[in-house]
C-alpha cells in the first residue's frame, strides 16, 4: 500500500505518523538514512508510541509506560517496574513492516513480503505534499479521481486500490487515499515537478466534489459511469467476494 512521498522523511530521525485502513504505523527514516515502516503499537500494552504529529526525533518512547526504541523499533529501555518478562534481544522490538521505496515514494505491505509495482516514475523532482481531510467514504474519494478519466489516457493512470497519477506539463501529481473511518478519508497529493502553492485550489475543489458525491451516494444515486469507474467496480465486487 502507498504511505507516504519519500521527501516526507527526508533526513534522518524524520518520521510521519499515519493511520492507513486501520493500521497504524510510522514512517521513519534511520540514522543510516534507510526508510522503515513501523507498526504504531508498543510491545508493552500495545498503545500508541508515536503521537498523530509528524517530526524529527533520537528515538521513540511510549507516553503510557516509557518503553523506548530507536529508529529502526529496537527496543532500548523500559522502567524497571514496567520492564519487559523477556529481556531476549529482538523479543520486545516494534513489528518492522516490509517496505519499498520507488519512484519518490514509500510503500509498505501488511504481508510477510511487499509485493507489487509502482510502473511510472514521475521523474521530477518532489515538491511537497497536500493533505486534504474530505468528509467521504475512501471509494467515494476513488470514484471521483476516476471520473471523467480515459482507461488508456497518456496523462492519466490509476493504480489499485489506492492511488491515481496524472500529468499536466512538467508537473506531475500523484494522488494517495488514505482511508480512515466509513465516512472520513484523507486525500495525500503528492506535487512533483511544481510549487505546492499552485495544486491547493484543485484539493480544496477535489474536497467538495468528494462530498457532495458522498451526499448523492446516501440518496441513492449512483457514480457515473465509464471504463475506469466499471474496472474499480469490478475489483471491489471481487475483492469482497473473495475471489481473485
Amino acid at each position: 500500500m502507498p504511505l507516504c512521498a519519500d521527501g516526507q522523511i527526508a533526513q534522518p530521525g524524520d518520521f510521519l505518523p499515519l493511520s492507513v485502513g486501520g493500521w497504524s504505523v510510522v514512517a521513519t527514516r534511520d540514522k543510516e538514512g534507510a526508510v522503515r515502516v513501523l507498526r504504531n503499537a508498543c510491545r508493552h500494552q500495545n498503545m500508541p508510541v508515536v503521537g498523530t504529529v509528524p517530526g524529527t526525533c533520537e528515538s521513540f518512547r511510549c507516553r503510557f509506560h516509557g518503553w523506548t526504541y530507536d529508529l529502526q523499533g529496537r527496543f532500548l529501555a523500559a522502567p524497571p517496574p514496567v520492564a519487559p518478562v523477556d529481556p531476549a534481544p529482538g523479543a520486545n522490538d516494534l513489528q518492522s513492516l516490509p517496505v519499498r521505496v520507488l519512484n519518490g515514494l514509500v510503500f509498505f505491505s501488511v504481508g510477510p513480503v511487499s509485493t507489487g509495482v509502482f510502473p511510472l516514475d514521475p521523474g521530477q523532482p518532489y515538491g511537497g505534499t497536500i493533505v486534504t481531510d474530505i468528509a467521504c467514504n475512501w471509494k467515494v474519494c476513488v470514484e471521483h479521481l476516476l471520473v471523467g478519466q480515459g482507461a488508456g489516457e497518456p496523462e492519466f493512470a490509476w493504480f489499485w486500490p489506492l492511488m491515481a497519477v496524472r500529468r499536466s506539463g512538467p508537473v506531475v501529481l500523484v494522488e494517495q487515499v488514505v482511508p480512515h473511518t466509513f465516512l472520513r478519508t484523507r486525500l495525500f497529493s503528492h506535487v512533483f515537478g511544481g510549487a505546492l502553492e499552485t495544486q491547493k485550489l484543485q484539493a480544496a475543489v477535489a474536497k467538495e466534489a468528494c462530498e457532495r458525491l458522498q451526499l448523492e451516494r446516501a440518496a441513492g444515486m449512483p457514480a457515473q459511469g465509464n471504463a475506469l469507474l466499471a474496472r474499480f467496480h469490478k475489483a471491489l465486487d471481487e475483492a469482497y467476494s473473495g475471489s481473485s
